[in-house]
């Protein structure tokens, strides 16, 4: 049991303990998805802002061009003046020939081949490139490109280019933790824009975000192990941006954060191993001394079955020596009535220890049980034919007056049987007990027979002398009484604690 109390007090200790931990490893996700949630609002917001700057920049490009696109160089720029640092315009004609760039010697860069001249050439009114490395100036940047028509016809384009130095304002305005990302991808997978920079045009188009995540819900959160640009692990939301191919994604980092939760439950678990350790090592201290008690109550079991076995041999023995004595005394030459006396008081005292011996009873024996056994070896002994009556409660009778009680029912019922039914006629004996408490009982023995005559005050009959010292051994008294046949009735001690409450009966 201490064993099994040990291990379910540990078990119970990990289970709590796993449990908290996995708690507030959930909480930690959670927070983790809140501030990516939050971070991709920001960024997603800022992309709306850069498409629409975009998109009114060239509107009003084309209106400044008119309809012969020979809009002068000084209202070009007065249009572009407002846009913020790292926004460039460029326009071509349909030759791709720079008709107008806010970056020096934009003209000495044909941009036939670029995608987002080619894809307005073939009859595309808008469009939103992914990463592009300048030509120019060797910087990351996207564009947004509008086709210029004029008379029906292909006349040339307007580009918009944002440098990708814009995603780190955005990083910094967030307060990211180191590792964290905020990233532009087009909706086709094309990533138009990152920070931290990646080293070129990186397609996604078979990335979980593009084929699983964005098919469900145009905006979501999810955990990446391993990012395909730096293989760390990230909590990345995504978020499409109203009316426009961009996607806005922002990816925080979780190893800081993890190994921080780590570092804290390895504190704990520093804290908490001395007390575990203390408990364990308490437990099985407690252990190792029941073991020892068990052992030693086994030790004492053992001993006390020894010398239940001992007294049982010595109650049987003895049993068996007043046997033989009362063998003895049958083969003796001594008148009739004595012999039947001794062979009765053997009887008594031998029925005791036969009592003690089958019922293994060494310190008090309940009165109910022994007083008939008692009796009936009497009249067994005597052999007479006398029928016995028992009203006899429970009541403890300790071993210092187990004999002087039964010499005490050997001699009434003898006496009973020698003189009460003398004539030979038939009748009872009624032997009753009744519990006085405090360890005393009331004794009374009648019989239905002839009665008996005055008793003297000094009795001088063997039997009688014995009657009278075994009451007062008893702290008792008694009388006799005459009247349709001999009662005797006792007030007797029945265990040592009853030799201290004064007898009730006043005559002796």
């Amino acid at each position: 049991m201490a064993i099994g109390l040990l291990t379910l007090c540990l078990a119970t200790f990990v289970v709590i303990f796993t449990y908290f931990v996995l708690e507030a490893a959930q909480q930690t996700r959670n927070r983790l998805e809140e501030r990516s949630r939050a971070a991709v609002q920001v960024v997603a917001t800022n992309a709306g802002w850069i498409a629409a700057t975009a998109q009114q920049t060239l509107r009003r490009v084309d209106s400044v061009l008119g309809d012969d696109m020979s809009g002068g160089a000084e209202a070009l720029q007065q249009t572009v003046d407002s846009l913020p640092a790292g926004v460039d315009v460029y326009i071509i004609d349909k030759n791709a020939d720079t008709i107008f760039a806010t970056i020096p010697e934009a003209s000495a860069v044909n941009v036939s081949d670029r995608e987002y001249f080619t894809a307005l050439k073939d009859g595309a009114l808008f469009y939103t490139s992914g990463l592009i490395v300048s030509r120019l100036t060797g910087d990351n940047i996207f564009v947004f490109s509008r086709q210029i028509r004029r008379q029906g016809e292909f006349a040339g384009a307007i580009m918009v280019s944002f440098t990708d130095a814009i995603m780190q304002d955005f990083w910094s305005s967030l307060e990211m933790p180191a590792g964290s990302t905020v990233s532009l991808i087009r909706s086709d997978g094309e990533l138009m824009a990152r920070f931290p920079r990646p080293d070129g045009p990186l397609n996604l188009a078979d990335h979980p975000l593009i084929t699983q995540y964005l098919p469900k819900s145009a905006s979501g959160s999810y955990f990446s192990d391993s990012s395909l640009v730096d293989q760390m692990s990230r909590v990345v939301s995504y978020q499409r941006v109203l009316n426009t191919q961009i996607i806005a994604v922002a990816g925080i980092a979780t190893n800081t954060t993890w190994d921080g939760f780590r570092h804290a439950i390895f504190a704990v678990l520093l804290i908490l191993a001395p007390v575990v350790l203390g408990l364990i090592g308490g437990g099985l201290w407690v252990v190792r001394l029941l073991r020892r008690d068990a052992a030693r109550r086994d030790e004492l079991q053992s001993a006390l079955d020894t010398n239940t076995l001992l007294f049982r041999e010595i109650h049987h023995r003895v049993k068996n020596n007043l046997q033989s004595v009362q063998s003895l005394v049958r083969m003796q030459d001594m008148p009739r009535g004595a012999k039947l006396d001794l062979q009765s008081r053997l009887g008594a005292m031998a029925a005791v220890h036969q009592y003690i011996y089958r019922h293994d009873s060494y310190a008090d024996i309940d009165a109910h049980d022994l007083i008939p056994v008692v009796a009936d070896e009497v009249a067994h002994a005597y052999g007479a034919e006398i029928g016995l009556d028992f009203d006899i409660d429970h009541v403890a009778v300790d071993h210092d007056h187990v004999t002087p009680l039964s010499l005490l029912l050997s001699e009434l019922i003898t006496n009973a049987l020698k003189y009460a039914f003398a004539d030979g006629r038939s009748g009872r004996i009624a032997i009753g007990l009744d519990d006085q408490g405090q360890g005393r009982a009331r004794l009374t023995v009648s019989d239905n027979g002839v009665g008996m005559g005055e008793q003297p005050e000094t009795p001088a009959s063997m039997g009688m002398r014995l009657i009278r010292g075994v009451v007062h051994q008893m702290g008792g008294n008694y009388a006799f009484t005459s009247d349709g046949g001999t009662r005797f009735e006792a007030d007797l001690a029945l265990t040592n604690a009853g030799h201290a409450v004064e007898p009730t009966n006043d005559q002796t």
